[in-house]
């Protein structure tokens, strides 16, 4: 064979082979520069360009894709502050072509648009069917940030914290230090009780710690002594704890130091000025408990001296005149404006005993408010009628500040108490008529004008007798001794018959006066127990002011009781302030400090009988 013929032949080889390759369509490559696109939109943080692209793309696409495309169009909807859209866009899925991963990105899309429309249990229901521990790191921040707004929102600061503690391991630590101050606000905002009861975890748990822990400051953060103990416990049970130590060293700062043994007492009062005859009073309260206790501990009295006219005082100065001098704890100062003086002090060194209060819901350590305010006695009054079961009121006070003050505080409480208002008057302090004041107060104007109606209908004469409104349960009374005197009879004779007055401690002077005090019969007051005959006797510093012959001994009762008090809580400071549940009788009333620092103070009730104030048992609530 020659050498073409060999060439020929493998050719024809060649090409019978390629002759016999299997045809088929020709494979094109599919086209991704639409989701490219969309992609590099949603990457520079242009969203709705992305939305836009995406909903383009699943509108031609077939599922599963066009379900995850839509999916992708509504997230980014909502990146874009498009709520309206993401809404629409996110009926296009069908959730069965997801996978578990998408489908939680969707319920969280979903809870996020609940929260924008203010439905933050929905957002919580729909994450609730997801188990975040085995979801991605994502979107587990992202749930749990949800369910921390929302539990913020209906104000459930128990599951708000417990997500906020879930939260912490997962940010970034520059993030964490914010997480846990939003973890200890949480915290802090909730009673000892539910600390307690609600603790979810038990130790070494970090979940069981940040609540044991928030229970030890709340509960031992005015007893730094018990405090120390309970925080070196909290410590061996959980050891490695996340909790920032700031938190409970802040709080031990903030503690109250009050030695067992106290040596000195400084008693900041005013020896000049308006305030000078209550200082005079509080005084000798002090000092009448101070020899009946035979104690040894000294007391210095520094004078405070208030410029009439700019209204400034020495009280700073005085107050570090006291530290100087070693002092254990101030009793003072008086007025409100000097009280204010400390109360917005840096710090604090030593405790402060003020006899005054600046506001109900003010919390500053190392400052204590005991006061007489008149607004704690229209409280008790509102609180008394709720436990008797009346339900229904009437009010009647002075048409001035005073007066205004007093029923405001009553209204209040009596509003929260979820009574009825029926009806108010106001009357005028320089009368001594009060007839058009309790005639419309008691309906008895509406009683006379049907009266009338009815006699010039009929054109007959005949018997009337005007009728008072029949759903009262009872009277607020707020008036001085002169004007309670004068108003009581008369509400009696204009036909309020045995609806009860109830009036606060200012109806009575406070001295027993029975011919003066025969037309308060029947009015119902709460008062200290000094003013209370039976009482006061078995207390040694009454007895005591009492035979001194003080010249204004009635008429200032009360405070010289303050001035008693407030010697005789000193020892008892530390263990009122660790639980509010702990009390005292004093010559005020029973004593408690609340978590804010104030002493409250629960008065006896008396009625008066035959002219004089005779003491009852309160019933229990209908």
């Amino acid at each position: 064979m020659t050498q073409r013929f060999l060439f020929g032949l493998l050719f024809l080889l060649f090409f019978s082979l390629t002759a016999c390759e299997p045809t088929g369509p020709k494979v094109v490559k599919p086209d991704n520069s639409a989701e490219m696109a969309a992609v590099a939109a949603e990457q520079s943080g242009d969203y709705l360009a992305a939305a836009e692209q995406y909903r383009l793309i699943a509108e031609t696409a077939v599922e599963p894709q066009k379900s995850q495309f839509y999916l992708r169009a509504a997230m980014a909807y909502w990146l874009a502050n498009q709520a309206a859209e993401s809404t629409e866009t996110i009926t296009q899925i069908d959730l069965s072509t997801l996978n578990n991963v998408q489908r939680l990105d969707l319920a969280i899309l979903k809870a996020n648009i609940a929260l924008y429309n203010h439905q933050p249990q929905q957002a919580i229901t729909l994450l609730a069917v997801f188990d975040l521990d085995i979801a991605v790191e994502q979107q587990q921040i992202q749930a749990l940030e949800i369910k921390i707004k929302a539990y913020d929102a209906l104000d459930k600061q128990v599951d708000k914290a417990i997500n906020l503690i879930e939260l912490s391991p997962l940010l970034a630590p520059g993030k964490q230090a914010q997480n846990q101050d939003e973890i200890w606000l949480s915290l802090m905002s909730l009673n000892t009780q539910t600390l307690d009861l609600l603790n979810p975890g038990t130790p070494p748990a970090i979940n069981s710690g940040w609540f044991a822990l928030a229970y030890i400051v709340k509960t031992y953060e005015r007893n730094p002594n018990a405090f120390v103990v309970a925080l070196e416990d909290w410590q061996r049970n959980y050891p490695n704890h996340p909790a920032d130590k700031r938190h409970y060293q802040q709080a031990l700062k903030a503690a109250i130091y009050l030695p067992d043994t106290v040596t000195d007492i400084a008693v900041l009062l005013p020896d000049s000025g308006p305030y000078k005859p209550a200082a005079d009073a509080i005084k000798q309260g002090i000092l009448a408990a101070h020899f009946n206790a035979n104690s040894r501990i000294k007391l210095h009295f520094l004078p405070i001296d208030t410029n009439v006219q700019t209204g400034a005082s020495n009280v700073w100065q005085q107050y570090q005149q006291a530290v100087a001098q070693k002092a254990d704890i101030v009793i003072g100062p008086l007025s409100k404006k000097s009280i204010q003086v400390l109360a917005d002090a840096d710090d604090l060194t030593i405790p402060v005993l003020a006899l005054n209060r600046v506001d109900a819901t003010y919390q500053k350590a190392n400052l204590f408010q005991f006061g007489l305010a008149p607004e704690d006695d229209a409280i008790a009054v509102a609180n008394y009628a709720t436990a008797q079961g009346f339900e229904r009121a009437l009010v009647l006070s002075a048409n001035n500040a005073w007066g205004k003050r007093i029923a405001g505080a009553f209204e209040q409480q009596w509003a929260e108490n979820e009574g009825v208002l029926l009806n108010r008057g106001q009357y005028d302090e320089s009368k001594s008529d009060f007839a058009a004041i309790i005639k419309p107060l008691l309906s008895l104007d509406e009683s006379e004008k049907r009266y009338q109606h009815l006699k010039q209908t009929t054109r007959q004469k005949f018997e009337f007798e005007p009728r008072r409104r029949q759903d009262i349960d009872f009277i607020f009374l707020a008036a001085k001794p002169l004007k309670a005197r004068q108003i009581a009879p008369q509400l009696k004779f204009h036909r309020s018959g045995r609806v009860p007055i109830i009036a606060t401690s200012h109806a009575y002077t406070g001295a027993e006066d029975s011919q003066q005090d025969v037309d308060l019969n029947g009015v119902v007051i709460n008062d200290i127990p000094w003013v209370f005959s039976d009482l006061a006797t078995n207390d040694p510093s009454y007895t005591a002011l009492q035979n001194a012959d003080l010249e204004h001994f009635d008429r200032f009762i009360r405070l010289y009781a303050l001035g008693a008090d407030s010697y005789r809580l000193i020892d008892k400071i530390n263990v009122l302030s660790s639980d509010p549940d702990v009390s005292y009788s004093g010559a005020t009333g029973t004593l408690s400090i609340n978590e804010n620092g104030h002493v409250h103070r629960i008065t006896p009730w008396g009625v008066f009988r035959q002219g004089k104030l005779k003491p009852f048992v309160v019933s229990e609530p209908k």
